[in-house]
This record gives C-alpha cells, structure tokens and sequence, in this order.
C-alpha cells in the first residue's frame, strides 16, 4: 500500500459514508493539457469510469489514466500499471478469469491480464467480420452468463448505439455483423444537443454500459453531449444482449441540470459483495475547459414495472449500504465571514453550491480563513471540501492541500472537528467524517497550497442535523 493510503486509512476506516463528487486522489492532468502546443491553463481530467470487481477488490479504470483500487469502494488507491493511458473511455470485463480491456482510440485494440495491476498484454487492433479494421467510441464489454463476451459503441454523432458478440478464442475479431439497436430519437427531447436541449437535428448517442438483472438486459447510454450540465443516462431493456431493445417509460434514469452535481452521464454499473448494484458517473464540472470533469456514484434500484434508474444524483452524504444518512447539508447559502478575499471571488462564492465558481483569498494571507454562521445550533459530522486548483507546467503532481475545520458554540472557543494539516492527500476534493459535534458556527482555515498559491475554496460543505428545536435565521 502506498504511504498516501496509509495516511489516510486512519481518518476514513470508520467512514461508511460517501459524498460527491467523490474524493479519489491521483487525479491526472488532461491528455489535452499535457499536449507540448497547448497555452492555456492545466486541468485535471477524470471521466468516463469503467468499474469491476475481481477478487474480492473493486477497481476503476478511467480516461486518461489507470487503475484505482478500493476494499469498500469508499477508500480508494491509484496503481500505476504498464498501461497508463490507453485512450478516452475504457471499458473492462472480466471472461474465465481473466481481464479483457479496450477504449475509445484511432486504431481501437485490446489488451488482457490475469490481474487488474497487470501485465495487460495487447491482442491487436480491432477487426469486424469482414476482417476490416475498425475503430470504435466508447464501448463497454459485457460477458453474458454462457460466457460470450459483447462490445456495445457508437460511432459518432447521429449514428446510433451498436453491439457486436465477439469471437470465442479471438476477441479482437467480430463474431457477426454488428447490429445497430436504436438511433437518436429526437422525440426523446433529453437526447438532443445543446445546453438546454435545443438542436433537434444533433446529438451525440454514446458511453454504453450493459447491465444483467432478472434475466433482463438493461442497456444504459448517455446524451446529449459531455460538456453539457443536461447530459444525461437513458435506458434501453430486451430480453436478449443483441435485443430488440425498447426504450424505458422511465428515461432519462440519471439527469440533474442544476446544483453542485450535474453534467452527470456516462456511467458504469457494478455489483457489490451483497449484491448491491452502485451506478459510478461523470460529473461534469467546466471550470476551465469544456470536459473538465470527475466522478459520482450512487445507488441503482428497479421500480415496481422493472424499469431501472439511479438513486441520485446524490449531494449529501450516502451511506455504503446505499441508505441516506439524513444529514443536511447546512453551510450553503450561509452568512460567511473571511479573512481576505480577492474582488470578483468573494466568501459568498464558496457556499453557492455552484461546482463552477470559487473565493480565492488575497496573495498576502498565509492561513485564510471561512468562518460561517448556521444560524442556529447543529449536530455536524461531516466536512466537504473542494479546492480550486491552479496548476501550471512548472508544478508537478500531486497537488497537495493541508487545512483544518473546527467549530464553535459561542463564537470564541474554537476546538477541531477535522484536522488534515499534516495530510498528504493528492486531491482538491476531501470528504472527513467525525464524531457529531454540536455548533453554531463553523471555520474552515488553509494552512498549505501546492506551490504556494493563493488559497482558493470552489465550495465548502456542512453536513449534520439540527440539534435543537428552533431555528433563529430571519427569512429572506
């Protein structure tokens, strides 16, 4: 185990509880980025999760890096493995024992290991059934219960949703002729492009994702493009991996344009030791590009017709049981006071519940501070913090952030609540857990930045319950 790990099981062994987005550290720098041309300003990419578990252990894979592991799919470690980068959007699926893994790429291939941390061998480039190479977009690779292994993809805008079974002994090659299951439908208006949905004409059908339930076949894909807050997951079911599929009456199954989760798609459907269905997604955040953006996860259910959606998205605290925790998120929108802030990212910009804006404190302040005022006494137990980040070509990851929430019943005695001054963590994003204790106000300070920039805070959560009767806030 890594020593990040270690540092950090201590604080999270007790924690049965996650929030999004979800605190995985070793987040990379987009491919995009990293590109010798590129100008602009850096960004960390995380999206398109492909999720399995194998032996015992959950792993992630991710564009554009690889693979995290996880016991209780709360703690979370990054490997590095022979394959760091095989392109967007990797898909895994395990076949008699072994592992078997493609992505989105010109010149679509795939590789296979005995394990997840490898050595991933690659088979060879991808070959329809007329032996012709083909290069294909998101797929997802399902094993059937008689061992036949599919592969779902799209190719590109307006072109549909495929699925193909692949060749036994060559998983390289197709079986048989692709079938095309279903088309954009522009009567299905969260499929059409555009920020509000608005082009009829357009959309982008992609990010398939297979799931078994009931001797039913649930295909899940996303629309209507990934740098949208609308984009979304959809739901196709037949009583066959090659169909005929028909739409869900219940679509989209995954969809929330507004607060601090939303752009949400493109999802991967694992089932836990107790046979528990957990839906991971992309969370879409475009702070500084496009398809900046990190990754959710919340419960799957079956309605009483069958239909599947997803509990979610969820933005308070859920218990790994896949109950809620009943804690509130108490901090937003709340009075806020700082020690310094720069004109334009004021205090208040921190407790909007907005993934997109952010208060920076001034260059000079070597420990800024939060203090908010819940407007009445609280039970809290819980603490997210997420951190703008600032990266440069002269930083080198992990970006490190060192800070420390406490509280207090009477404005003047301050005692801790969570303490992450001497962490390591790689990560912007930090979810602490700790004994409920009774506040009315709460302080959040930053004691350290990567490469000593200024202290910038994109939200800071609150999360607990009342605990007392009455509430002494004046309505607005």
């Amino acid at each position: 185990m890594q020593p990040q790990a270690d540092e950090d099981k201590q604080q999270t062994i007790m924690n049965d509880t996650y929030c999004n987005p979800l605190a995985i550290p070793g987040i990379p720098v987009s491919r995009v980025a990293l590109n010798p041309e590129y100008r602009g300003p850096w960004w960390r990419e995380f999206g398109d999760p492909s999720v399995i578990r194998f032996k015992g252990m959950y792993y992630l894979f991710a564009s554009c890096a690889m693979v995290w592991s996880s016991p209780d799919l709360i703690r979370w470690q990054k490997h590095e493995i022979n394959l760091n980068d095989v392109g967007w959007a990797p898909a895994v699926a395990e076949k008699d024992g072994r592992l078997y893994l493609t992505a989105s790429w010109e010149g679509s291939r795939i590789w296979t290991a005995a394990d997840p941390l490898g050595h991933w061998e690659c088979l060879g480039e991808i070959r329809d059934e007329k032996g012709e190479h083909l290069s294909w977009a998101d797929p997802a690779l399902f094993t059937d219960a008689d061992g036949t292994m599919y592969c779902y993809y799209s190719l590109g805008v307006n072109r549909g949703l495929r699925g193909v079974p692949l060749c036994s002994g060559d998983p390289t090659r197709f079986a048989a002729a692709p079938t095309c299951f279903f088309e954009f439908n522009p009567d299905h208006r969260w499929e059409r492009f555009g920020e509000c949905n608005q082009n009829p004409y357009f959309s982008h059908l992609e990010g398939a994702s297979m799931t078994r339930h009931g001797g039913r076949y649930y295909l899940q894909y996303s629309a209507a493009g990934a740098e949208w807050r609308n984009y979304s997951v959809g739901c196709y079911v037949a009583d066959h991996p090659l169909g005929p599929f028909t739409p869900q009456k219940r679509n989209p199954v995954l969809i929330q344009r507004g607060g601090m989760i939303n752009g949400c798609g493109h999802n991967s459907i694992v089932e836990d030791e107790q046979g528990r269905l957990w839906c991971f997604y992309t969370i879409l955040m475009r702070r500084f590009r496009g398809l900046e953006r990190r990754i959710g996860m919340d419960p799957v259910r079956f309605d009483e017709n069958g239909e599947l959606y997803v509990d979610g998205p969820s933005e308070t605290p859920v218990r790994i049981d896949g109950n809620p925790t009943g804690r509130l998120l108490l901090s937003a929108g709340q009075p806020v006071e700082a020690s310094s802030f720069r004109t334009g990212h004021e205090p208040d910009l921190a407790l909007d519940n907005y993934i997109r804006t952010y208060y920076e404190a001034a260059p000079e302040d070597p420990a800024p501070t939060l203090t908010v005022d819940l407007l009445g006494k609280f039970d809290v137990a819980a603490a997210r913090v997420i951190f703008h980040e600032k990266l440069t070509p002269h930083e080198v990851l992990p970006a490190r952030f060192r800070f420390l929430v406490e509280g207090t019943l009477d404005g003047e005695t301050w005692f801790p609540l969570a303490d992450c001054r001497g962490k390591t963590f790689d990560g912007h994003i930090r979810y602490e857990t700790f004994e409920p204790r009774s506040v009315v106000k709460v302080r959040l300070t930053v004691t350290g930045t990567p490469g000593g920039q200024p202290a910038g805070v994109v939200d800071f959560a609150v999360f607990g319950n009342a605990s007392e009767a009455g509430y002494r806030g004046e309505p607005r």
